[in-house]
């Protein structure tokens, strides 16, 4: 039987192949929560600004990404064109924002509908933003009980998907036949009939359908 691992203690170790990329105008603020994420064994990573973020998620998959929501319009829109970012492809990864004291109320519902995971306005307890995180990563963490020995935790998800997977992810995503992915990719047909299996084996999808509302959603 396998499942969701709610009564598992979420501990640090699950952490290590965590990436988290973290920008924001106050060093201090961006300082103290890539500390924090640290000392929890995630993997971190600080950028300049979310222009920069925004290049950086097309060369490496984070799991999870920190960024002001600024009230300055300029601002806004580079942040809810990241969200955008992150939504096309289509590969679970989170976004919390650091909203501004006073947070107007528009700001936040226009970033949740681009995809926000959550919205935190200040002052940003960077604990509190770890164990946030730490929440959400735990509905990728499942339980396969034995009948003849321990119970064995593993870790699925997007986050655990090479780089490969990702690819041919977004071919299936965008409707694309194997074959037609063997072409592109220069795979035999046989490979990409593999890696799609391990794909839905790692996403916890029944099928084709299920996997794209997966990723679509995510």
């Amino acid at each position: 039987m396998d499942r969701l691992a709610d009564s598992i203690p979420y501990r640090p170790y699950l952490n290590r192949d965590r990436l988290i990329y973290i920008t924001h105008p106050d060093p201090k603020v961006g300082k103290g929560l890539c500390d924090e994420f640290i000392a929890q064994g995630f993997q971190v990573s600080m950028v300049p600004d979310t222009t920069g973020l925004t290049r950086l998620m097309t060369l490496r998959r984070p799991d999870l990404v920190l960024l002001p929501l600024c009230d300055d319009a300029g601002e806004l829109t580079r942040t809810l064109e990241a969200l955008d970012a992150i939504r096309a492809q289509h590969l679970g990864i989170h976004a919390f924002l650091l909203a501004p004291p006073n947070v107007r109320a528009e700001m936040v519902v226009a970033a949740m509908k681009r995809g926000a995971t959550s919205v935190f306005s200040p002052p940003y307890a960077p604990v509190e933003l770890a164990v946030a995180a730490q929440d959400v990563f735990r509905g990728d963490i499942h339980v396969e009980q034995s009948k003849d020995g321990p119970s064995t935790v593993t870790v699925r998800g997007f986050g655990t998907l090479t780089y490969r997977e990702r690819q041919i992810l977004q071919y299936v995503v965008s409707g694309r036949t194997n074959k037609e992915i063997a072409v592109d990719l220069g795979l035999s047909y046989r490979t990409v009939e593999v890696h799609r299996r391990h794909i839905m084996e790692k996403i916890g999808a029944r099928n084709t359908a299920e996997l794209v509302r997966l990723a679509i959603e995510s």
